[in-house]
């Protein structure tokens, strides 16, 4: 079984590598909150090819996401991120790492990391990532230009400092985000109204956060997260952009009893201040629960008790609970059971995507239920089996589409928007799949995860208009995600990926639009030529295939990259 539990591990890290590292513009999009601690650690887990290293693995807590993951998985396409493995790898004793890699479409990409203090109580880390691409996209539909330039240039430097005392851990970050992209979404012959003019985005974030040593007494934790942005334009390329501000905060206390279990409260606190006529946001989230078990087996039982004010006011109560039965050492059912507010907010939806319409809100969704239940089995040598469903329903559910003609202002004449805009509408969705793992030779970590999905849209609107037959827009109604790593010597390693989503659909010009395929195939190899330095080289899109993200939206074709990493 510790077999299974390594080749988790490194199917993990295989996931981290080439969600980060691919040069198809699918994979190649921005995330506003990095969840990114610059130590040479994550630095080599988000620029390089999987299983540098031989990891060492603690009792592993193996916890999917409610999404089918993929290796590579894509934002802009709402895909969740791969499984999350709790393992604990050691630190590299060199402080400094460097990588970097450059192929065709102009597509580049490295980082930079650095820790400058390391001792028992504190470490001071910095790290500086680069993303950018420049290069012509053809276009999935058959219309002349035939193609458009797709650029875009990420920025991002921060500075992480952790503070050891003896009674609490003290945790600081700042960071600065600077983008730069242009709206290529298909014209369809029509004069765009931004007409490739580069948008700006510009995010500082400061985070400060406590969390007290655990004790059978009381335990206490807490953050705040202040975030300050603005773009370079809004409506039209001469018009002011958004800006605004959003602070996250949160405080939780607890008591623990018994053997292992214990009683608390969260609250949080989340606002969005906006300048122009956006409407600001407001909502805050309390939370009692109780926790009985141990790591293995437990129950989570809570609520959460929510008040949101978002042009009117609006008071729920959601479910929040999570269980756990170990029924052999290896083996688990577990079941979820949550709810809630999505704020939506124009981070989140840059977050999303970065082709948002530049202006005007986007409504926030509620989750009445959402349910996964599943078995974990490890029981069979070799072979590691993970078996789930579920059920969501959601209030006020958007839908992403090209935004086209804009007839909502009858002063001006109509302009044709590049952008996505937001329809809305009701949507239940049921899903069943599964996923198995196997290391039957040693050398070679391959894993097959198959996920269909049942939707049910209803009264979809956009611009006040009920859709006839509304579909689940940027929805797939079925996924595979087939993936491999072969350990050739103990330098030379290679990855696979291949991801396949069916049954998508999106709506444009007054008819639902039936979207191609996702048929996304990638290969990577990474040769470690000393403890310090190592080449990459990677394929993605190798079988060239022409599918849109969004619709009007097209990803790269086939390409190539190489690049080097080195730790120092």
């Amino acid at each position: 079984m510790k077999k299974i539990y390594i080749v988790i591990a490194l199917l993990t890290l295989s996931a981290g590598g080439f969600a980060q590292k691919s040069d198809s513009l699918l994979r190649r999009q921005m995330e506003l909150e990095r969840d990114f601690n610059p130590t040479l650690l994550d630095a080599d887990k988000i620029n390089s090819l999987p299983a540098l290293r031989e990891p060492v693995v603690t009792k592993a807590n193996t916890n999917y996401s409610t999404w089918a993951g993929r290796t590579t998985p894509p934002i802009e396409i709402a895909l969740p991120r791969p499984a999350n493995i709790m393992t604990q790898i050691p630190y590299s004793r060199k402080k400094g790492f460097l990588s970097f890699n450059a192929g065709n479409y102009a597509n580049l990409d490295g980082v930079f990391g650095y820790r400058l203090v390391e001792d028992e109580k504190n470490n001071l880390n910095f790290s500086f990532l680069h993303n950018s691409t420049n290069g012509n996209i053809k276009y999935v539909q058959n219309v002349e230009p035939s193609d458009n330039k797709a650029y875009f240039m990420d920025n991002e430097g921060q500075l992480a400092y952790r503070h050891r005392a003896e009674a609490l851990t003290l945790n600081m970050e700042l960071s600065y985000l600077h983008s730069l992209f242009n709206y290529y979404g298909n014209r369809f012959g029509n004069t765009p109204a931004y007409n490739d003019k580069n948008q700006q985005l510009g995010v500082f974030g400061a985070k400060v956060g406590i969390s007290s040593l655990q004790s059978d007494v009381w335990n206490y934790k807490g953050y705040i997260d202040f975030r300050n942005f603005s773009t370079g334009y809004g409506e039209l390329p001469d018009s002011e952009g958004i800006k605004g501000n959003e602070i996250n905060a949160m405080v939780g206390l607890d008591k623990p009893f018994g053997d292992q279990s214990k009683v608390g409260i969260d609250g949080k606190l989340f606002t969005a201040f906006y300048n122009g006529d956006l409407s600001d946001y407001f909502l805050i989230n309390g939370t009692p629960y109780i926790t009985f078990g141990n790591e293995t087996s437990y129950a989570r039982l809570g609520a959460d008790v929510l008040l949101q004010i978002s042009g009117n006011t609006k008071v729920r109560v959601a479910p929040n609970v999570k269980l756990q039965w170990a029924v052999t050492e290896y083996s688990s059912l577990y079941a979820n059971i949550s709810g809630g507010f999505r704020n939506n907010t124009f981070l989140d939806m840059m977050h999303e995507s970065r082709y948002i319409r530049p202006y005007g809100n986007v409504k926030p969704s509620y989750s009445v239920i959402d349910f996964e239940a599943g078995a974990r089995i490890g029981e069979v040598y070799g072979f590691r089996f993970d078996l789930f469903g579920g059920f969501k329903k959601v209030e006020d559910e958007h839908f992403l589409l090209l935004h086209g003609m804009d007839t909502g202002n009858t002063e001006s004449p109509q302009l044709y928007r590049e952008t996505l805009r937001p329809a809305y509408g009701e949507l239940s969705h049921a899903h069943i799949g599964g996923m198995v793992q196997s290391n039957i030779w040693s050398s070679l970590d391959i894993s097959l995860r198959l996920k269909k999905n049942f939707y049910t849209p209803k009264a979809i609107t956009l611009n006040e208009v009920q859709i006839e037959d509304p579909k689940p827009y940027n929805k797939p109604g079925f996924e595979a995600d087939l993936r491999a790593a072969l350990t050739l010597t103990e330098n030379l390693k290679f990855t696979a990926n291949y991801y396949f989503a069916g049954d998508r659909w999106s709506y444009f010009d007054g008819a639902n639009q039936k979207m191609d395929n996702i048929n996304d195939l990638n290969a990577g190899a990474v040769y470690q030529i000393n403890d310090a330095f190592s080449i990459t080289l990677r394929v993605n899109n190798l079988l060239s295939q022409k599918y849109d993200i969004w619709y009007g939206y097209p990803a790269q074709g086939f390409n190539a990259s190489g690049g080097f990493s080195f730790r120092f």
